[in-house]
């Protein structure tokens, strides 16, 4: 007898709650074991009973932390349930916030805007024994990113000195005033700018404000 897969699901609307349960009781040897539409909820489902995969949207949060992105949340699946394979289910589509999300050990991001069947496909997937599953929308850029090892290492992190220009940049602070503040030139603090965009896979201060939003970094 095969052994049945045990499902979280998790968004904070009930009708696609609802849409996923109906969708993933379709699947043979899985069972949907618990179903949240808060960050808590979810925690608290997986305490009383574990799940080998974990389907949750991005921005729920948890009552301990302010922030409405999902890294919180995430952290918490992982440190206390590691052998639980998460998949992001999101209308989020922020190239660099998916790369953290991968980064943070995460088996796939599936977008809202595609076909039910790549979520299906990615649950699938999780029998595999691959270590991730990529979207076919992203499959060619984040394929190639994994295998250069781009952006998902640890060593793309920003720096202190890059963090602080970032934050001040995006908090509206202007060139010189960042400067002033850090006691640093500008020539220093564009420098740590751009360096902090390479590094984030963004072209634009534009890209830059989004992202700093989105990952909650100011």
């Amino acid at each position: 007898m095969n052994k049945i897969v045990q499902i979280a699901v998790a968004d904070d609307h009930p009708v696609i709650v609802e849409a996923l349960y109906n969708e993933l009781a379709k699947l043979s040897d899985m069972r949907v074991a618990v179903l949240a539409e808060t960050g808590d909820s979810l925690l608290s489902g997986l305490k009383g009973q574990p799940c080998d995969i974990v389907i949750s949207d991005f921005t729920m949060q948890i009552s301990e932390r302010e922030e409405s992105d999902g890294f919180g949340l995430i952290s918490r699946i992982r440190q206390e349930h590691p052998s639980s394979k998460i998949i992001i289910y999101t209308a989020m589509s922020n190239s660099a916030v998916v790369k953290r999300l991968y980064r943070m050990g995460i088996f796939s991001v599936i977008s809202k805007k595609e076909k039910t069947t790549e979520l299906l496909a990615a649950v699938m997937a999780t029998q595999s024994g691959k270590q991730v599953y990529f979207p076919t929308s992203l499959r060619g850029e984040l394929e190639l990113s994994w295998a250069q090892g781009e952006a998902f290492t640890q060593t793309r992190e920003l720096t202190i000195s890059e963090l602080e220009v970032v934050r001040l940049f995006v908090g509206g602070f202007s060139l010189g005033d960042i400067c002033e503040r850090l006691s640093r030139t500008p020539s220093t603090v564009s420098t740590h700018k751009n360096n902090a965009m390479r590094k984030l896979g963004l072209s634009t201060d534009a890209d830059l404000i989004k992202y700093a939003y989105a990952t909650s970094l100011i």
